[in-house]
């Protein structure tokens, strides 16, 4: 069951010029607003406030799951023969800083840190009784982790990481213009939160939704991979991944089925999700970035019936690579009935099910369906859909949460577990301990049925017989594992990734010089599915646009370090801030 979230929201100084506004008229008191000698009186009412911390983390565009999936080599927006426009930009890699979107995450971030800052700034004056006391300890390193978390975010993804660093709010005109702090700046800034808030938050909470140390730990780890520092980040993601009061666990056997669906909400594997809900507040707006339902089924979900969009779906190496996993043939989950009462190989492979819509899946439920092929054409060159976003495990149309598909209660999961481990499997492989990072790919592997990785050990499963160097086994993690598993998650993930990777234009190279074309499928229940399943190579008719799939050929031609690899900063920023330049 989620658990409630009831938010309060305090008095926000808000970030912006006002050219009207003199210094006289800013340091007058408004009489409306609440006074922090009142509102801080005690622990009570701050962790209220603290709470509106949590609601700002609400906002569809923070993550924006959206544009940064078209942004990498995830997703195409929508049919190949009929894109969806505001798309691709995005896709083709031909945007700038006048595009709305990011400026709107870019905002929704520093909304966050400016009410942790708030949270910070009461903290702080209240009573030496008070902050003797645990609760307030737990408080402040749960307002520091959000404001260390998003300053994380943008250097990971701003401006080379040359971004202004808040801590504290504005209240001055002046102080609303601040400089540019250097990337290293930023990069100790934040450090300094998350660590305050690793070392002082507890283990778990007995809300769910509430940060805790292996929240901290994930990020700080993460945080460390990013500029390369092995040894320090495989300290702290070997704390995510063995230290039993965190109580994080790979879900495995028939629980993974529980991943991405209502029923797995706040699961053992999850470590950092934003709670959403379809029963508070119903009554709010579709674009209220402070309600409780999000829009990212309605832009994931097929159209149709199901009344989604699909304007964000899978690329077609991302589709052929999930479709075309090998099996571990040793693994009884892996075999179904094959209609004379006998057994047979599964038609896709479990990650395959559980992570995306294919026509020839023929062992999943979706929306109510035995399959997806009975609901979906999977033509139009729409060959796949994503499922984590969508509520395909327990409604048979998005518009049956609420009134529209655009208002759902499905939970974002921004860290798991699995994370950790591919994680510190990168971090065991760039140290060359790459027997240890076989291990914890495999064990991702495993529980999916999948062939693991390497010569047969004697466990009684499916090897692929390879001998991994360094550069192979990190071939395999860049371009196999991370995407697979962690598709869409996170902040800006995959795009992050490929740039620190150093690849990003020769990933969109490479896979511009692919061939993809779609075949009709037959399904098990006779019905005909035209030009819907995909297959790799050049179709027998490549001039026919409805079954020939050559994907980011103008991502390759496009795509500039210098401009591409990070976003640069939103105009409102640059236009505005007369101290950012």
């Amino acid at each position: 069951m989620k658990k409630k979230i009831y938010f309060i929201v305090g008095f926000i100084a808000m970030a912006g010029v006002f050219q009207s506004c003199s210094d006289s008229y800013l340091e007058e008191e408004n009489p409306n607003t609440i006074s922090s000698d009142i509102y801080w009186s005690n622990l009570t009412e701050s962790d209220a406030n603290l709470t509106s911390v949590y609601g700002a983390m609400l906002n569809n565009y923070l993550y924006s799951v959206d544009f940064e999936a078209w942004r990498s080599d995830l997703a195409f927006p929508k049919d190949r023969d009929l894109p969806y426009e505001l798309g691709m930009p995005w896709y083709n890699k031909s945007y700038n800083n006048n595009v709305k979107d990011f400026e709107k995450s870019w905002n929704a971030m520093y909304q966050v840190i400016f009410r942790a800052n708030q949270v910070i700034e009461g903290l702080n004056g209240m009573t030496a009784d008070l902050k003797s006391q645990k609760q307030w300890t737990e408080q402040m390193a749960q307002a520091r982790f959000f404001r260390g978390l998003m300053h994380f975010y943008m250097h990971s993804n701003y401006n080379q990481g040359r971004i202004v660093i808040r801590d504290k709010n504005p209240v001055k005109l002046e102080e609303f213009s601040k400089k540019l702090s250097s990337s290293s700046e930023v990069l100790k800034f934040f450090r300094d939160d998350l660590l305050y808030a690793y070392n002082n938050l507890p283990d778990k909470f007995d809300q769910k939704s509430r940060v805790t140390a292996g929240t901290a730990a994930m990020v700080l780890g993460k945080s460390f991979l990013y500029t390369k520092e092995y040894d320090d980040s495989m300290f702290y993601l070997k704390k995510v991944i063995g230290n039993p009061a965190y109580g994080y666990q790979l879900l495995k056997g028939d629980n993974v089925k529980l991943l991405f669906t209502g029923e797995g909400d706040f699961n053992s594997e999850s470590i950092l999700e934003i709670n959403y809900s379809a029963v508070h507040q119903t009554q709010e707006g579709t674009f209220d970035e402070e309600s409780f339902f999000n829009r990212f089924a309605r832009y994931f979900a097929p159209a149709g019936t199901i009344k989604g969009q699909a304007s964000v779906v899978p690329s077609a190496w991302l589709t052929y690579a999930y479709q075309s996993e090998e099996l571990d043939s040793q693994d009884a989950r892996n075999y179904v009935d094959n209609g004379t009462g006998g057994k047979k190989l599964r038609n896709v492979p479990l990650r395959a099910s559980q992570y995306v819509a294919l026509v020839n899946d023929e062992q999943s439920k979706y929306y109510k369906a035995a399959t997806a092929n009975e609901l979906v054409t999977f033509g139009g060159t729409t060959f796949s859909y994503f499922k984590k976003f969508t509520n395909h495990d327990i409604v048979a149309s998005e518009q049956d949460i609420l009134e529209t598909g655009f208002k759902s209660g499905k939970n974002l999961v921004i860290y798991r577990l699995a994370d950790a481990y591919l994680m510190q499997a990168e971090c065991l492989t760039q140290t060359n301990d790459l027997e240890g990072a076989k291990k914890l790919i495999n064990e991702i592997r495993m529980r999916w049925g999948l062939m693991l990785l390497g010569e047969d050990d004697g466990s009684g499963h499916d090897f692929d017989e390879e001998i991994y160097t360094q550069a192979s086994l990190m071939e395999h993690i860049m371009h196999v594992e991370r995407p697979l598993e962690l598709s869409c998650e996170g902040y800006a993930e995959r795009s992050v990734d490929l740039r620190r990777w150093g690849i990003s234009k020769k990933r969109y190279q490479d896979l511009a010089l692919l061939d993809f074309n779609l075949i009709d499928y037959t399904t098990q229940k006779g019905i005909k599915r035209s030009s819907s399943l995909l297959q790799k190579g050049l179709s027998a008719d490549p001039s026919n646009l409805k079954i020939s799939i050559k994907e980011y050929t103008d991502a390759a031609a496009n795509y500039n370090t210098g401009l591409n690899d990070y976003l640069p900063l939103p105009i409102s920023e640059v236009l505005y801030n007369q101290n950012s330049k």
